[in-house]
């Protein structure tokens, strides 16, 4: 899967997370505002992409000679383990979920990606310390054909960039863009 399956559809997940985790919306009775929005979407778009923002440079252009593969450490079992402990270690501390949301949309990464069908890498070391040779130089072509003829790419492609295009709309016709970048709200 490519950006937008991965961005899209990690945003949609998040939100309805967000909206089954606060009963009845955002209003409380009385008109009252309701609790805070609890999840950062710009830590959710970064967690949805992180393990090919990690991967793909290390795999693929500075170990290119020795491992050619765009998904290694961080498409594991192992980094989601860390991840999540890592973010459990912040909101113990810190009482804020960002590192769980961050780990929260590196996971979707992995279930979209499929993981569980690459169990050489997946469960990764069991199945030894090395990584399956990858073909850097194929990688386009590889996602080119993927785009045109497999339905398992250019469908959740397709559905992704909806969803990207509906939040981002909603975001300019609320005129709630700064409120994005600046705060990571809808």
């Amino acid at each position: 899967m490519l950006f937008l399956g991965h961005a899209g559809l990690t945003l949609a997940a998040a939100r309805v997370m967000e909206k089954m985790m606060v009963p009845g919306g955002r209003q409380r009775t009385g008109g009252r505002p309701g609790p805070p929005e609890l999840i950062d979407y710009r830590l959710v778009l970064i967690g949805s992409m992180l393990p090919d923002i990690i991967d793909k440079p290390l795999g693929g252009v500075i170990f290119k000679e020795t491992l050619g593969n765009g998904r290694i450490y961080a498409h594991t079992l192992v980094f989601l383990l860390f991840a999540w402990a890592a973010g459990l270690l912040w909101w113990r501390r810190y009482r804020r979920p960002g590192g769980l949301v961050l780990a929260g949309g590196s996971l979707l990464h992995h279930l979209l990606d499929g993981m569980w069908r690459y169990p050489a890498t997946f469960l990764w070391p069991l199945y030894g310390w090395g990584f399956p040779r990858g073909h850097p130089e194929e990688w386009f072509w590889q996602w080119l054909a993927g785009l045109l003829h497999d339905p398992l790419v250019y469908v959740p492609e397709a559905a992704g960039g909806i969803v990207l295009l509906f939040f981002f709309g909603q975001l300019v016709y609320r005129e709630g863009v700064m409120e994005f970048f600046t705060r990571g709200r809808f």
